[in-house]
């Protein structure tokens, strides 16, 4: 099913002033831990960085970000070239299912390819069948099962892969 898309929202770059609701947002969702340092660091000392926020247009909405994505594109131990590595993607549930997730991973595909990828690729939980719909949907395939790749809780990993 196609996400409605919401024009109050709207993708931008990360700035250092997102960071902390960045790291809030990561802790919410769950996701692999970077920390403010993390992003940080990523953030102003790679130049090849895929850092995305959405951000909200009206003067009604009450959060500074609506969702992140964090990424680089970086050499490839697996395929020829560069590759893009989604590492970590979370929109806040009351906004979830107003197509904020494939705007910004539309948007990091994009980048990746003017930053010479070739190749994008990321990790879900195997319980996370939504998102796994939603990288499927745009053209990811599951190309491996990555054992306990999660620890808080434990659970298997999925490699989902996309041409570029």
């Amino acid at each position: 099913m196609k996400e409605p898309l919401d024009a109050r929202f709207y993708i931008a770059p990360m700035l250092e002033s997102d960071l902390p609701a960045v790291v809030e947002l990561e802790r919410l969702a769950g996701l692999s831990r970077w920390g403010y340092d993390g992003y940080r660091t990523e953030l102003l000392h790679n130049p090849l960085a895929v850092m995305l926020v959405v951000r909200g247009q009206s003067p009604f909405l009450r959060r500074s970000i609506y969702g992140f994505l964090a990424g680089r594109v970086q050499l490839s131990a697996r395929h020829d070239g560069r590759e893009l590595h989604i590492a970590n993607i979370a929109v806040y549930p009351e906004v979830q299912r107003r197509g904020l997730g494939r705007r910004l991973l539309k948007e990091a595909l994009y980048t990746g390819r003017l930053y010479g990828a070739t190749t994008a690729f990321l990790e879900v939980r195997q319980s996370n069948h939504g998102a796994q719909a939603l990288y499927a949907s745009l053209g990811f395939v599951t190309t491996a099962r990555k054992r306990n790749f999660y620890t808080d809780p434990p659970e298997d990993g999925l490699l989902m892969e996309l041409t570029l």
